[in-house]
């Protein structure tokens, strides 16, 4: 059978053309542009809020900085950490700020840090910074106006990868106590199969730094509920990952659901994450229930 010349090209630089339709998003969904301008559009009323703290810093590389929204009750609300996207080369907490405005109008503080990006960056590097900001959220509730004591952990696509191994024990042992749970939104956990893809020409990631950094070794993560969440409308590649990674997490004792929801893609599945009260939206429910299980000091509210 006779191959296209794009096809072609891709053997002979060494990418796979069935990985790069799995995973190259670019390429798949360039409604993206139009969902980022919205996206773009809601964040910047967000940032305006009286609430917003941005830019704090949490570390002397130029971009480990954080903005922090805090609900404006004069009580200690809990801690919702998003680490942002873009397989860990492009966008900005800026791109985001709109998901805090959902948790804000329920009581829960919410946390956006920014990291270096590939190729100025590796992954190496970009995990460990993303892992200090999580360290240093977890000990600044106090000053800060958030209950450190009460944190969950999310992020998407490369982001719920850094947030997954942010729960790892190894990397952040002050943690222990301090999380309700984790959610991952079109999270990546094998990292192995970007090694042959163009994405790999700005992350220069060899297969040791690939297996390492992936999530199923003997890092051991802290028993706590996950979510994974992936879009019905995305490639199986990305439905493949959150499915055997919660396989894997399932075998290995942990509290684990995976959901898969309905008429969303990579992108616009962050609008029911971020859906609030007002729509109907068991993802961002079920994120909320992390907050409220038993024990949990469940003293949310909702705006007047």
């Amino acid at each position: 059978m006779e191959i296209s010349r794009i096809e072609s090209a891709l053997i002979s630089s060494n990418i796979d053309p069935a990985c790069e339709a799995q995973y190259n998003l670019r390429a798949r969904h360039p409604e993206r542009t139009e969902i980022y301008r919205e996206f773009a559009h809601r964040s910047a009323q967000t940032r305006r809020r009286s609430g917003a703290n941005l830019d704090l810093r949490y570390g002397a590389k130029d971009a480990s900085v954080l903005d922090l929204f805090v609900p404006e009750n004069g009580s200690r609300p809990p801690l919702l950490i998003f680490i942002h996207g873009g397989y860990w080369r492009a966008l900005d907490k800026h791109d985001f700020s709109f998901i805090a405005d959902a948790y804000l109008s329920q009581g829960v503080a919410v946390a956006m840090p920014n990291y270096d990006l590939a190729p100025q960056a590796t992954v190496s590097d970009i995990v460990a910074q993303v892992c200090d900001s999580v360290s240093w959220l977890a000990e600044h509730g106090e000053s800060l106006g958030y209950d450190d004591n009460r944190i969950v952990i999310s992020g998407h696509s490369a982001g719920g990868h850094m947030a997954a191994r942010a729960i790892c024990r190894e990397h952040i042992p002050l943690l222990a106590g301090k999380l309700l749970g984790y959610v991952g939104l079109s999270a990546l956990f094998d990292l192995e199969p970007l090694l042959s893809t163009s994405i790999n020409n700005d992350l220069n990631m060899s297969a040791q730094e690939a297996q390492k950094w992936s999530l199923y070794g003997n890092q051991g993560l802290f028993d706590i509920p996950m979510l994974l969440a992936v879009g019905e409308l995305e490639t199986q590649g990305f439905q493949k990952q959150s499915l055997d990674f919660s396989r894997f997490c399932e075998k290995n004792g942990h509290q684990v659901e995976n959901m898969v929801v309905p008429q969303r893609n990579h992108f616009d599945l962050l609008m029911d994450f971020a859906s609030g009260s007002n729509t109907t939206s068991p993802l961002f429910d079920k994120t909320m229930g992390m907050f409220r299980k038993p024990g949990n000091q469940p003293d949310l509210h909702g705006e007047p």
